[in-house]
């Protein structure tokens, strides 16, 4: 059974990002979302489109749980009231935004397995790629082979590889580490040979690929605890 997500990039209005992001993480696990909620993240607009959030929602049940989500928003929405309170919050701090549907390749890691192993991160890279069309699975092999061993010497741990459905040329990959770690990689991108080979791999599969910085909302399952002060 294929692994499903929800890939969400929201639109914010103002200063709302934040206030988002927490009316994202109270839905989470309520019976009514019927989604179960990886990460909401903040994008970092120095190195991306600002004000912006991105969330990532596990689909429970595979292709199931999609068919039940494709019914409720088709032809049933109207008559979902459970979530229209909820929904009326939401688009007073979001003006629009854009989903994918994401295929977790062979290897990527389970939400579940990474609460598991303990991962958490406090800032996040956000990587979509295009790739040559057809060859979404072949990258993927590369990233979990060769670039996901490269990654952990410098603090970085793969929590998603993603193809995206209904696309042959779009995957979308994710990174727990914190700022430091993410320094030190930029900083030996000049002097670690395996750097540069692994963009050599990367470019024999990919046309363009674009990278971003995100901050994790405290209290997602794979990001910083929610202090108590």
């Amino acid at each position: 059974m294929a692994d499903l997500y929800l890939h969400e990039v929201v639109d914010i209005v103002g200063l709302g990002a934040w206030p988002y992001m927490q009316h994202t993480l109270a839905a989470a696990g309520d019976e009514k979302v019927n989604f179960e909620l990886q990460g909401t993240f903040q994008t970092m607009g120095i190195t991306g489109r600002w004000p912006q959030v991105v969330n990532i929602w596990d689909i429970p049940g595979g292709w199931d749980g999609w068919r039940e989500a494709v019914g409720r928003l088709n032809l049933e929405r109207p008559a979902n009231a459970a979530l229209e309170e909820w929904w009326q919050v939401a688009f007073e701090l979001r003006s629009g935004g854009f989903d994918r549907l994401l295929v977790g390749t062979p290897g990527c890691p389970t939400t579940r397995e990474l609460v598991s192993a303990g991962v958490r991160g406090s800032l996040f890279v956000h990587e979509l790629s295009e790739v040559q069309p057809g060859s979404q699975q072949d990258y993927l092999a590369a990233v979990l082979e060769v670039r996901a061993p490269l990654m952990v010497d410098y603090g970085h741990v793969l929590t998603g590889a993603y193809a995206v459905a209904f696309s042959d040329f779009e995957v979308v990959t994710v990174w727990a580490t914190d700022v430091d770690s993410h320094v030190r990689l930029q900083e030996a991108a000049g002097t670690d040979t395996r750097i540069r080979a692994w963009e050599g791999i990367a470019r024999r599969h990919s046309t363009r690929r674009r990278e971003e910085l995100m901050t994790p909302c405290p209290g997602i399952p794979i990001g910083p605890e929610v202090s108590d002060g």
